[in-house]
């Protein structure tokens, strides 16, 4: 059975078409095929049929008039948000939660296509695309992240490896590779000179010597950017005013905020990032629960990391607040770090959005903090 319009979808339609002067198109986004929905307003027919992914894009290409495409937000949305306007067209990203209120109960490319398209002709609230240079710097903390995972992984099979043969050498961690380079020269030595075993040893420390290597100069080749990149960008060196932001921190806050129009607000921006704290409640009872366990991972480390300092270096002045101090008594450490977190997120919008350089004195988030 085919799914029928209201008459409030045919407005939106024919306003779309008429005023606006776009054709609203639906599609359902795969890796390999395309799932268009739109409605053909001379045969007052709704079509919904799939395309390849390269006959997807002539499609686009050959359109004679412009089109509305209405997306979820997934991975390549980005790309083809910026693809359909390098085409005259515009595009509209919706975010997948507010897409399910549309949906049957059965799921198949025709019935999310269906979906999508009463979705961006309804009032579901479209996402802004990032642009090009902030989804590249974000592509460069998520390799930065593989290589020290990549890095730490080698580093804690050296420690066993060690540990078989009876050297132990300390903790796992970046800072022990001067650790692991004395162990197995002393592991080294401890092989008969010539002897086949001596042979397989010299093979294991050559090749963990070259992972290690490699990994930390690619690493640091990242890190130097990331640097260079911050130190020559505006809105980077303003947020790196903040207490307990550096420029890392700060470049991956403005890649990930990009246009702060993007957000209604501070708090909004805080969930994104996933350090707002979920809230809950029913009957007049609100709850207020733990940080998400969703929004962008290697951002979220860096916040941690900077509200981690912030707490230890007031704890070590002993110029905490009576806010932090009061919470010290019933909450733990981990608690005030993510709340910390959330506040510095919020500041790091308010920074953006103005322009300026951090202000104690207008910032009424982190007098509580001090």
């Amino acid at each position: 059975m085919k799914p029928k319009l209201s008459d409030y979808e045919l407005a939106t339609i024919a306003y779309h078409r008429d005023t606006l002067g776009v054709n609203p198109v639906a599609v359902d986004v795969a890796s390999r095929v395309m799932q268009v929905c739109y409605f053909d307003s001379d045969k007052k027919l709704l079509k919904n049929f799939q395309l390849t992914r390269s006959k997807f894009f002539e499609f686009v290409d050959k359109a004679t008039e412009p089109m509305l495409f209405g997306i979820e937000a997934c991975g390549s949305c980005n790309y083809l948000s910026r693809y359909f306007e390098s085409k005259g067209h515009k595009c509209k990203i919706l975010p997948a939660s507010k897409v399910k209120a549309f949906l049957k109960l059965d799921k198949n490319d025709k019935i999310d296509a269906s979906g999508i398209f009463k979705a961006m002709l309804s009032s579901v609230e479209s996402i802004p695309p990032k642009s090009l240079d902030n989804q590249l710097i974000m592509n460069l903390f998520t390799i930065r992240d593989q290589l020290i995972k990549q890095y730490t992984q080698c580093l804690n099979a050296s420690h066993g490896i060690l540990y078989e043969h009876g050297f132990v050498v300390g903790k796992a961690c970046i800072a022990s590779n001067s650790k692991i380079i004395q162990g197995f020269s002393d592991a080294e030595e401890s092989f008969e000179a010539g002897s086949k075993e001596a042979s397989h040893f010299s093979v294991i420390k050559t090749a963990v010597f070259n992972i290690l290597d490699n990994l930390k100069e690619q690493i640091e080749t990242i890190n130097k950017y990331l640097l260079k990149y911050g130190s020559s960008n505006k809105t980077c060196l303003n947020l790196a005013t903040i207490p307990g932001v550096g420029i890392q921190t700060a470049v991956a806050l403005n890649a990930a905020m990009g246009d702060p129009e993007r957000f209604h607000g501070a708090r909004e921006f805080a969930a994104y990032v996933g350090v707002a704290p979920i809230i809950t409640g029913t009957g007049g009872k609100t709850t207020v629960l733990g940080i998400r366990k969703s929004g962008i991972r290697s951002l979220k480390k860096s916040l941690y990391m900077g509200a981690m300092v912030y707490l230890s270096n007031a704890m070590k002045n002993g110029s905490e607040s009576s806010w932090i101090k009061d919470r010290l008594k019933t909450k733990r450490k981990k608690v005030i770090i993510c709340a910390i977190m959330n506040r510095l997120a919020r500041i790091a919008y308010a920074v953006a959005k103005n322009g300026e350089v951090f202000d104690e004195t207008k910032c009424n988030l982190i007098k509580n903090l001090r």
